[in-house]
């Protein structure tokens, strides 16, 4: 193609655009490069003078013009273009594709080439792409000169100069259109066989050699209850039964073989349910004959399946069935018989009968099987003519009308109590042809029956005379069935209230909810033994001890109740444990207040003693003057905590109370206010008692305050006195107390009242419903020492909104009662110059009662125990005119020092010194007649005129 202007070449593919540069390297310049690329011509030769030789140049020669011809015999069309788009060069494949010859073309556009694309997004993205100098590639619709269309594939390679700008452009052009047909063809045809795959009622399941799934129709996935999309990958095996997984893994094997088969298959479906199918699998093999897969169609004949799994155990059950009924016939208890004709005629015939009548009467089955209407002629004569009217007239109205009941004659003579049940056996028709049932032996049940007539008599009669209430209730409706006398007698209800009542009536209506939700079958027994509470007809509120059982009572379920009240069993149990816990309580508060009394002994001692060493002004006395306070308010709180643990002195008198509530009654008023009404109603007769006449005085005094904090707005306080007798009933319903004379003290007021929960505390130490800083909680445990060491009983009667009672029982004494005067106190001279033996094994307080007595005057002989102070005796010469002992020291009670040292000083006097009663100076807390004796914690002024009174003392 020598003297062509070919300012731009366009090949087809790659080899192409390679054979084309190294051409243009070689030397193409003097061959094919004229016009545009002669431009290039000086660069390139310059470029081969420097790197080759003329031999080289030669090859290169040769080289282009075989690079020419190739472009020239290119199956693909090829286009060259300026830098504008003007065509240059075209190769006759061009011509062959287009229509359009090379004079049509060169010099012209490539707007020339009619395009069928019409999308100015598609162009615009084209130039957008080879304009930045990037290749573009793609298909493109495009219009031969005949107007007809095509598909091509086309290449556009943009050629740049050594400073990147674009000079030429090469178009590379392939028919494709067969080819797109033939894919259109294909697509078509894969979806017309894709809806026919899909719209199959088999199921489709093509998977690989491994198994592996590559496809499923729509209709096996809905099989297997998956998603077709999920299937894809997934192993054949994973849908396969275990019972079924062998099987089909052989199978597999063949079906590599080439070999198609059919056979049943167990799957699961996705959701764990079974499904069995119909396989018909066909191997894949390739183009070697290689197994590459296989195809499988699968029904589904799950329900056919199950219709004849359901069909074989239908005839499995029903062999069994046969077997079970054979078995049940042979050992039933009873005659099973079958009888055709018409009963009570001499042509009835027993065509069967059950082994069992031999044993049962001693016939065999031969002779009911040979004599006609037999079982008739071993009726009792009595019971013929009866039985054979029953059996005709069922026959006749083709039903039976119920068990019926006779006697045979056994063959030994024996009279048999018998129970027919039977049938009557009907034709196609309608027709009564005759009778089939079982005959069985009750003459047990017989004996069994009028057993129990006689029993119910008995039970009847248990039931209407029991002492204890006992009631029939229905489970379903609740409503009473049967009651007892007592039952009546006990609640105050009629019979017939009973009897239109539900066991919901006799109860309060909080428990209501308990009693259903008992009832509700949540146990066993509907209402089990326990404590319950039951309201009686005028209200009352008892509690009741259950035992219920369950019973069948004229066909209905039922339940029998026995109630037995144990509401003042449960009044004493609940008083006994409250008394166990305030023994308890007052056994620690004992124990607490003796450790605590040796301590406040030197406390309030040594407090009062620096005081006096103190001028007034002195400012180190006001802190003792607290310490001083504090102390007597710790031993205020000891003496009440002694008080109710019945561990306190107690000096008794007999004494009317009437006295000491008249003594008080000036005081009491200016103490409650001019807002509470103070009212008495003593009794002019009343008893004495033998009680501390200064604890009386407390027991009074705190019941008056704190019905005065009940209160605060005013209202009614009264305080009176009676003598009660209290007997056996009443000591049966209150722990504690012993039938016997009382004097009974009683302080009633209008106030607050207390719940429940406060009264089963009010006792106890420290407890108080009173604001904090009001009330330390000892007032009434106090009472409650006081009067349980005075051998009496105190009880409490309130009601929240309704005010308080509190009654003291004192035991009445036969004895003339003593003036009653409170004490004042005197002012006496409590110097001394006498010799005194102290003996105390707690050192604090030793030293403190040795300072104490010899402030005021007294010699003091100091002895750490009881051996000290016999020593002391034994060698000090002089007389020793008085002995201070504690009653508890280690090596010997102070009773025993006293009587071992009365031997060698007889005139000694002796003053006992203790913080705790239980020694053997007191009995039961009462001081004995004859014992001198100082509680501690006590104050200097307190020792001291303890010990004038008793030096004072006449023999």
């Amino acid at each position: 193609e020598t003297g062509l202007d070919i300012p731009f070449i366009i090949i087809s593919g790659t080899v192409g655009e390679t054979l084309a540069v190294e051409a243009m390297k070689a030397g193409a310049s003097d061959y094919l490069m004229k016009g545009n690329l002669a431009r290039l011509a000086p660069t390139i030769e310059r470029e081969m003078r420097e790197a080759a030789n003329r031999r080289a140049r030669q090859q290169a020669e040769k080289q282009v013009r075989l690079q020419a011809t190739a472009l020239q015999a290119a199956a693909n069309a090829i286009i060259i273009t300026d830098n504008q788009g003007t065509i240059s060069w075209v190769n006759p494949a061009f011509t062959s594709l287009t229509g359009y010859t090379r004079e049509e073309v060169l010099g012209q556009s490539t707007r020339i080439l009619k395009s069928g694309q019409h999308d100015a997004a598609f162009y615009r993205t084209l130039w957008e792409t080879i304009l930045s100098g990037r290749v573009w590639h793609g298909e493109i619709i495009n219009q031969r000169k005949d107007g007809s269309l095509y598909f091509e594939e086309q290449t556009i390679t943009p050629v740049l100069n050594e400073t990147g700008e674009i000079i030429n452009f090469i178009a590379i052009k392939q028919d494709v259109t067969e080819h797109k047909r033939a894919d259109a063809e294909l697509r078509r045809s894969e979806a017309q066989y894709r809806r026919l795959i899909d719209t199959t009622f088999e199921g489709v399941w093509i998977f690989d050699a491994e198994l592996r799934t590559t496809y499923v129709n729509q209709r096996l996935a809905e099989m297997l209850g998956v998603k077709a999309e999920e299937m894809t990958g997934r192993s054949a095996l994973d849908f396969v039964a275990e019972d079924s997984r062998a099987n089909v893994q052989q199978r597999l094997q063949r079906r590599t073989q080439g070999v198609k088969e059919q056979y049943d298959v167990h799957l699961r479906r996705n959701d764990g349910s079974d499904l069995w199918a119909i396989v018909c699998a066909t191997p894949i093999l390739n183009e070697h004959g290689a197994f590459t897969g296989s195809l499988s169609m699968l029904t589904d004949i799950t329900a056919r399946k199950r219709v004849e799994e359901e069909r074989a155990r239908l005839n499995l059950q029903l062999e069994s069935e046969r077997q079970r009924m054979d078995n049940i016939v042979a050992n039933v208890p009873g005659v099973v018989w079958e009888a055709w004709g018409e009963p009570d005629a001499a042509t009835q015939r027993i065509d069967f009968v059950s082994d069992y009548v031999e044993q049962m009467l001693g016939y065999s089955v031969e002779e009911w099987l040979e004599t006609p209407n037999f079982w008739l002629t071993i009726v009792h004569p009595d019971d013929r003519e009866q039985a054979g009217r029953r059996t005709a007239e069922d026959f006749a109205r083709g039903q039976s009308s119920g068990p019926l009941e006779f006697r045979w004659v056994a063959k030994d003579g024996r009279v048999v109590w018998v129970e027919a049940n039977y049938v009557v056996v009907k034709d196609d028709n309608g027709q009564s042809i005759g009778l089939r049932g079982i005959t069985t032996d009750i003459s047990e049940q017989k004996e069994a029956k009028e057993a129990l007539r006689q029993s119910e008599g008995r039970y009847r009669l248990l039931f209407e005379r029991n002492p204890q209430p006992m009631w029939v209730f229905d489970l379903e409706t609740l409503s009473f069935l049967e009651i007892n006398d007592a039952a009546i007698h006990h609640y105050g209800y009629s019979r017939e209230e009973f009897l239109t009542m539900t066991i919901k009536d006799i109860r309060p209506p909080e428990d209501v909810p308990n009693l259903l939700a008992n009832l509700s079958g949540v146990t066993p027994q509907h209402e089990e033994a326990g404590i319950w509470k039951h309201r009686k007809k005028d209200g009352t509120i008892i509690d009741v001890e259950i035992a219920a059982h369950e019973l069948t009572f004229y066909g209905r379920q039922a339940q029998l109740v026995l109630a037995s009240d144990v509401t003042e069993r449960r009044l004493l149990e609940e008083q006994f444990r409250q008394s166990q816990k305030m023994e308890a309580i007052g056994q620690l508060a004992g124990g607490i207040a003796h450790d605590f009394n040796n301590l406040l002994t030197a406390i309030n001692g040594y407090s009062e003693l620096a005081m006096r060493k103190l001028q007034a002004e002195d400012p180190l006395r006001r802190n003792l003057e607290e310490i001083k306070k504090a102390g007597e308010r710790a031993a205020s709180l000891t003496r009440q905590l002694l008080a109710f643990s019945r561990k306190q002195i107690l000096q008794p008198a007999v004494l009317v109370i009437n006295s000491v509530v008249s003594d008080m009654e000036k005081m009491l008023r200016r103490l409650i206010g001019e807002d509470i009404d103070l009212k008495t109603a003593l009794e002019t007769q009343l008893g004495s008692i033998k009680a501390d006449p200064g604890q009386i005085e407390q027991i009074i005094m705190n019941l008056v305050i704190n019905a005065r904090d009940a209160m605060p707005a005013g209202g009614k306080l009264t305080i009176e006195t009676s003598n009660v007798d209290l007997d056996e009933t009443y000591a049966r319903q209150h722990t504690g107390v012993t039938p016997g004379h009382y004097v009974m003290l009683a302080v009633s007021d209008t106030g607050m009242g207390m719940n429940t929960a406060t009264l089963a505390r009010i006792f106890e130490p420290f407890f108080t419903t009173k604001e904090k800083g009001k009330g330390t909680g000892l007032g009434l445990s106090t009472i409650y020492g006081i009067v349980k060491q005075s051998g009496g009983n105190i009880w409490v009667y309130s009601e929240v909104g309704q005010g308080t009672t509190f009654k003291v029982y004192l035991p009445r004494v036969d004895e003339d009662a003593q003036e009653y005067k409170r004490t004042d106190e005197t002012e006496e001279i409590l110097q001394g110059t006498e010799t005194i033996l102290l003996a105390e094994d707690e050192e604090i307080v030793r030293t403190l009662a040795r300072e104490i007595l010899e402030t005021y005057g007294y010699r003091v002989l100091e002895a750490s125990g009881s051996g000290a102070a016999l020593l002391i005796c034994e060698r000090v010469t002089e007389p020793i005119d008085l002995l201070i002992t504690d009653v508890v020291m280690p090596e010997m009670s102070g009773r025993q020092l006293a009587a071992r040292l009365s031997q060698l000083r007889p005139e000694m006097k002796v003053l006992y010194m203790s913080g705790y009663t239980d020694d053997a100076i007191v009995h039961q807390g009462v001081l004995d007649e004859d014992a001198n004796f100082i509680q501690k914690p006590f104050t200097p002024d307190a020792l001291a005129k303890k010990v004038r009174e008793v030096l004072n003392k006449s023999e």
